[in-house]
């Protein structure tokens, strides 16, 4: 067999010295044509623009003090949420509650003839089996000194409990924080994610005392999904196309976003901050250094500022361990709240109790009328009378009423018409309508007119479970305002006659 040799030629660029210097340094040869290529694509036309290289910073860090003096309650290690939304029971989870039950019971009476006080009560789906089938370690331990109990079974209850910070007549949360001598309020917070823009001041942060260290950092490029590329020759992401949607001329706000992201995104700089959780950061000195060595001084705009806590100076954050995903467990009670205006009430209609749902019945169910024979044409109409509308279980009436010279909605009781004799209708079950400062001589609950609006509102009690910055699992109870898109109505009637089914002879 034949061997069969093919040759190959290739020019090679012969290395004439071994100094990279010059190389490194881009000599044009003809420097025309680049000036000529600038002046092409308008280069000419812009300013002397530089980059940033260094960021020079002082910055102070004042820790949040913790809640009402409570060192459990610390910001710098649980999240803002569990602080204000916590109830005082939530370290008694239905687990403990049985477990301690039965360990402190042990002297107690059987179950059998127990006092029904002491017993499981009220406990959430699915430990609804063990309600009155054991001794209740919460009731036992606020009872312990009139039992007599001993009180190692109780070692591991906390000292301190959280302070209820829900206010019953607004439906919202008020708390007050304290940061190095200033108070940092946070006003009606309706449940839900909490952050520096929750929170207000009267003044801004005292001037710390000892000289702060400089921190120099590097800055870079600000990147955002579908951020133009920097560089001419970068292949970009197909599927984010800014202005590929042009606003009409009565957009003119959206316009001048496009043409901010698309001619100026290049502009924007961003420096990292060490920072500390549940810390006021203020930033008392900021000079940047550019490309072409010259440093500049930057101060905050006075006129306007996108990330400022009310009442604080435009260089102060707050910096707290937000929860972000927390595991939201089922929720406990779900409540309706609206006005309606034919009847003159606030009804609070109760859907979830206890983590069950409560089925309305269907409307015919009160009605209690039953078929009989035809009428014939001898024989007289008998009617029967029939008190407002039928009366619902679960929709509770809020009466507009006087108190201490403030005009509110104040709990009710209906009254079952239709039985024989009338009785009233069950009490509300869900805490959320419930006023545990409430004295016995004073109504159960009391519901400022303002706080519910025209298209009502939704109350929801649910537990959440998240970690804290130590790790440690912090659990809670929150209870949350959502909006309503309409409220419940009645369809309130006058009293009528109704004919009856059966006729009289």
């Amino acid at each position: 067999m034949a061997t069969r040799y093919e040759m190959y030629q290739r020019l090679e660029v012969k290395q004439p010295g071994e100094d990279l210097n010059r190389g490194f340094l881009a000599e044009v040869c003809d420097p025309l044509w680049f000036l000529g290529r600038q002046w092409q694509m308008g280069e000419h036309q812009g300013e002397d623009a530089s980059s940033p290289v260094s960021v020079t910073y002082r910055a102070s860090h004042q820790p949040v003090d913790p809640l009402e003096g409570n060192p459990e309650q610390d910001p710098l290690l649980i999240p803002p949420e569990a602080l204000i939304e916590s109830e005082p029971d939530d370290w008694w989870t239905p687990g403990r509650r049985l477990r301690i039950g039965k360990a402190a019971s042990v002297s107690l009476p059987p179950v059998a003839s127990a006092d029904p006080t002491l017993l499981l009560a009220d406990l959430p789906t699915p430990y609804e089996r063990f309600n009155g089938k054991g001794y209740d370690g919460r009731r036992l331990y606020a009872r312990r000194v009139e039992l007599g109990l001993d009180a190692a079974h109780f070692s591991e209850v906390p000292a301190t409990v959280p302070v209820d910070l829900w206010d019953p007549a607004e439906l919202c949360y008020s708390a007050r924080l304290t940061c190095a001598g200033r108070e940092l309020s946070v006003p009606r917070h309706a449940g839900g994610h909490l952050d520096w823009y929750s929170v207000e001041s009267e003044k801004p942060l005292p001037l710390p005392e000892e000289p702060l260290d400089a921190v120099t950092v590097f800055p870079g490029r600000m990147r955002y999904p579908g951020a133009p590329h920097p560089r001419w020759w970068q292949i970009e992401e197909a599927r984010v196309d800014i202005g590929g949607f042009p606003p009409d001329r009565s957009h003119f706000a959206t316009m001048l976003l496009i043409d901010l992201v698309v001619s100026h995104s290049d502009d924007w700089f961003l420096y990292p901050i060490v920072t500390r959780a549940g810390h006021a950061v203020t930033l008392h000195e900021v000079v940047v250094k550019d490309s072409f060595g010259e440093e500049w001084t930057v101060t905050p705009p006075v006129d306007w500022s996108l990330f400022r806590v009310a009442g604080l100076a435009e260089t102060s954050l707050l910096v707290f361990p937000t929860v972000t995903t927390p595991l939201e467990g089922p929720k406990l009670e779900d409540v309706v709240l609206g006005v309606d205006e034919d009847a003159n009430l606030l009804w609070a209609v109760e859907q979830r109790v206890h983590g069950r749902d409560l089925p309305t019945p269907p409307r015919d169910a009160f009605e209690r009328r039953e078929p009989g024979d035809p009428v014939l044409s001898t024989e007289r109409k008998r009617y029967e009378y029939q008190p407002s509308t039928p009366v619902y279980p679960h929709w509770h009436p809020y009466t507009v009423t006087e108190v201490e010279g403030r005009r509110r909605f104040v709990q009710g009781r209906l009254a079952d018409l239709a039985a024989q004799p009338p009785v009233l209708m069950p009490e509300p079950q869900a805490r959320v309508l419930s006023d545990p400062l409430a004295q016995p001589s004073e109504p159960a609950h009391q519901i400022e007119p303002s706080t519910v609006p025209t298209q009502g509102l939704r109350l929801e009690r649910r537990a959440l479970l998240a970690r804290g910055t130590d790790g440690r699992p912090v659990l809670w109870t929150q209870r949350r305002r959502l909006p309503l898109l309409s409220p419940p109505a009645s369809h309130l009637r006058f009293d009528v006659m109704q004919e009856a089914l059966t006729a009289v002879s």
